[in-house]
């Protein structure tokens, strides 16, 4: 009796290593194989983080509009876009942490999220975590500082900690759709191409390449502005370190299209625009614009994203502004 349970165990055992042992290992070993592009810009942004050396005078931080808006090759020199897509302060803190550990600091930070990135955490699981982008002790850190806060049902997702370690470990269950849909076409040619783009634009690149768009962006989608307590904290955590670093710091804003702005409600902008002005007061060595940038529908390749001719009209306006301000540039 023993003899044939333990047969059955071994059997198990045997059909649980290709699940349990091989699959993981081609998850950590060749993610630019099954995972979809942004992963390659993730991945590029880190490499970029903790082993490139460059120093830089002006820094970009922000969203996926952020790193679509703004050229760094349009703003000099010595620019550099560290920006990733769905991202929020909460990503964007644990960014320029690391840059920060490994590069001299910039004396310029600009910093651009869109309205809805201070009010809730976004790709923190599918990407952030996902895209293994962050350690497992700023991870934890994370989930730590959330526990003193209340808007964090997108921290805490349904038992967190088995689902932060199973996403750790590479477990099959995490990666098994993306792996399926790249079964019949390996994704890494197209993740090395993205790689390499991002390493020659700077981290900049675009999202929406129409010729102009009418859709309307996620703040016309929502009654009011209201942010989160979570990610404030992250806000001011980047405020704290820029001037720990001796850093100026601009906080700018990224357009929204006309049709989005026509329907977005009057008690967001004003509450918007209030959140703006309180930050302002409380930390007066930032460099606050206080309000909505919005550019004609022709300037957008979706409806977040400018396209090539919104990004140079922006990013253009940003540099004649911020050289009048005497920042680096």
């Amino acid at each position: 009796m023993w003899r044939e349970m333990s047969k059955i165990v071994i059997k198990l055992v045997l059909l649980a290593i290709p699940f349990f042992v091989i699959l993981p290992l081609y998850c950590f070993f060749c993610k630019e194989n099954y995972l979809d592009g942004e992963y390659a810009m993730y991945h590029q942004q880190r490499d970029y983080l903790l082993k490139n050396k460059d120093n830089n005078e002006v820094l970009i931080l922000g969203d996926s509009r952020t790193k679509a808006d703004f050229d760094p090759v349009i703003l000099g020199d010595s620019v550099y876009n560290i920006s990733l897509g769905g991202a929020t302060p909460v990503e964007g803190y644990y960014s320029l942490k690391e840059y920060l550990s490994n590069h001299e600091a910039p004396k310029t930070l600009i910093l651009a999220y869109a309205p809805m990135h201070y009010m809730d955490v976004d790709t923190f699981w599918s990407r952030t975590i996902y895209f293994h982008n962050i350690t497992a002790q700023d991870a934890l850190e994370v989930f730590k500082t959330a526990k003193q806060y209340q808007k964090t049902e997108k921290v805490f997702i349904k038992q967190y900690p088995i689902e932060y370690m199973m996403h750790y470990f590479y477990f099959p269950n995490k990666y098994a759709v993306a792996i399926k849909r790249s079964a019949f076409s390996s994704r890494k040619e197209e993740n090395n191409k993205k790689y390499r783009q991002m390493e020659m634009t700077l981290g900049h690149t675009f999202y929406g390449v129409q010729d102009g768009s009418t859709d309307f962006c996620g703040e016309a989608k929502v009654e009011d502005f209201q942010s989160s307590d979570l990610i404030d904290h992250y806000l001011d955590q980047i405020f704290v370190l820029a001037k720990e670093y001796h850093i100026s710091v601009i906080m700018e804003q990224t357009p929204i299209n006309e049709s989005s702005h026509a329907i977005i409600t009057k008690d967001f902008k004003k509450n918007y625009r209030t959140y703006l002005a309180n930050l302002q007061v409380k930390y007066p060595e930032v460099n606050v614009y206080p309000d909505f940038y919005w550019y004609e529908n022709r300037f957008f390749g979706d409806a977040d994203h400018l396209n090539q001719n919104g990004a140079m009209k922006i990013t253009q306006f940003i540099y004649k502004s911020i050289s009048k301000k005497n920042y680096s540039l």
